[in-house]
């Protein structure tokens, strides 16, 4: 369900079809949103850990409920996730989530050596995709939270995210 000032658009995801009153800025935002999950330069399986911890931090259930099965990410990890426990995963991918969880509340305190460690573990145009793509999931979550999409509709349309719709 949406706010009920809002009248939903024909469109792939819950998300789209609110965003739909303003079909330029979707078709933009849904370019950009694809172009960070296909060109490459930062993991899909990185992409998807620091997506869902954000969703994690923001609980919101919208977005966490989505899953890529192509990122190889299994249920123990999406727990971990969920608990804020990061030991299991890989060097690069700690200091990906410690910024990703740092993206929602303390954004201002993301520091030089955060910087550092991801370009020194993933490289400079990584490091720029990846800081790009946890901004856009923090606005996902707080798009979704207040428009409020209905999470079970938005789990449904899990698909989109390798069409590289708006999830």
């Amino acid at each position: 369900m949406t706010m009920s000032w809002i009248s939903e658009t024909d469109a792939d995801t819950p998300l789209e079809r609110v965003l739909g009153q303003r079909p330029e800025l979707v078709a933009r935002y849904r370019r950009f949103y694809q172009a960070l999950w296909q060109d490459g330069s930062v993991p899909r399986r990185l992409l998807e850990l620091t997506r869902l911890r954000i969703a994690a931090i923001h609980d919101c259930d919208a977005e966490w409920l989505i899953r890529d099965a192509g990122a190889g990410v299994d249920a123990d990890e999406v727990e971990a996730l969920a608990a804020g426990r990061f030991d299991a995963f890989t060097e690069s991918e700690r200091a990906a989530l410690a910024v990703a969880e740092q993206m929602p509340y303390a954004h201002h305190q993301i520091s030089d050596a955060d910087v550092a460690a991801l370009q020194r573990l993933l490289g400079p145009a990584a490091t720029v995709t990846l800081i790009t793509a946890l901004a856009f999931f923090d606005v996902a979550c707080r798009l979704k939270l207040v428009l409020d999409i209905d999470a079970q509709a938005a789990a449904l349309d899990a698909a989109p995210l390798r069409r590289g719709a708006l999830i």
